[in-house]
């Protein structure tokens, strides 16, 4: 399987992973129910990170502008304003969406795939130093590619993840049709510039609001979750006192009505813990908005002032 051959299968998957805004709570499914309260917690750590990143890419923005090399200052400008106006466009959050699903799936299921295709590729190299085929590094051992698998799937999906969001903004068309009057070291100042302003517009403006909203979702099915598991824990009673059920059936089902019970005590401690932090988020969602506002009017009073300044 080559690096292609996967990621081009990813990146469909990126595409089609849109969802209707409204759909049915599913509070009386078992698996979601079990499933909740780690729901719980990442909808809090997402917010939480959100938060940090925001003022991470933010801070400082005004002084990054030091670095150009005489750039025509009515094209920086576009460049900070197009890439604010995007992160909060609806092709631009559909498309962040996409990548933070394929990059969800990555870290979960990274080792499994690069394993499997690390094996098949060094199988395949394997096989052919068997048949005789002379190694390419000189010695009588196959050459190991497993690291080197591993290496280039990472960085391939990487790139072609921020290719992906880079495609949905406009301020990289402009940089793309100025790249020779600007030259690499401002494009790659400039670059950076529009990254960094999308993705803090986009979290602060879309993210972080949509995670709020699934917090107040996720919070209304609390008592649901807990009926589910209630009797998610009596029906699997009921199956164990079924006729001809072997003991390994019987042990099965004592692991899952033990599994409901530990959700059932973790729904209550997440749904504390979220209802304790719900309280607040108003208030920190406005100052995170206000913290990326601030950043930016001062990067464009900064490049106002090199406007000014050039021009005398």
């Amino acid at each position: 399987m080559t690096r292609a051959a996967f990621v081009a299968p990813v990146l469909l998957f990126c595409a089609c992973t849109q969802r209707p805004a409204a759909l049915p709570t599913s509070s009386g499914q078992p698996a979601y129910a079990l499933h909740y309260a780690s729901e719980l917690s990442l909808v809090q750590k997402t917010i939480d990170d959100g938060q940090l990143r925001s003022k991470s890419l933010t801070t400082g923005l005004d002084s990054r502008i030091d670095e150009l090399k005489k750039p025509r200052w009515d094209f920086v400008r576009a460049i900070v304003d197009d890439s604010d106006a995007v992160g909060r466009s609806a092709d631009f959050a559909e498309s962040h969406d996409g990548v933070t699903d394929v990059r969800s799936f990555w870290s979960d299921e990274k080792e499994p795939v690069t394993s499997r295709v690390a094996g098949s590729t060094q199988g395949v190299v394997q096989k052919a130093h068997c048949s005789g085929t002379p190694s390419a590094h000189g010695t009588d051992a196959p050459l190991d590619v497993r690291g080197t698998i591993a290496y280039s799937l990472n960085e391939s999906i990487d790139k072609q993840l921020a290719k992906r969001l880079r495609s949905r903004n406009d301020a990289f068309l402009l940089i793309e049709r100025y790249k020779n009057e600007l030259g690499p070291q401002n494009v790659a100042i400039l670059e950076k510039l529009a990254d960094d302003i999308a993705e803090a517009s986009y979290t602060v403006h879309v993210e972080m609001p949509a995670e709020r909203e699934r917090l107040t979702r996720l919070l209304a099915d609390k008592q649901a979750v807990s009926d589910t598991l209630v009797r998610y824990a009596q029906d699997e009673k009921a199956y164990e006192r079924t006729a001809g059920r072997t003991d390994a059936e019987v042990k099965a089902g004592d692991e899952r009505i033990a599994a409901a019970n530990r959700s059932q005590a973790d729904v209550a401690a997440a749904a504390s813990q979220a209802e304790s932090v719900d309280k607040a988020l108003d208030d920190r969602l406005s100052r995170a908005v206000k913290d990326y506002d601030d950043a930016l009017s001062a990067l464009r009073a900064k490049i106002d002032e090199k406007k000014k300044a050039a021009s005398q």
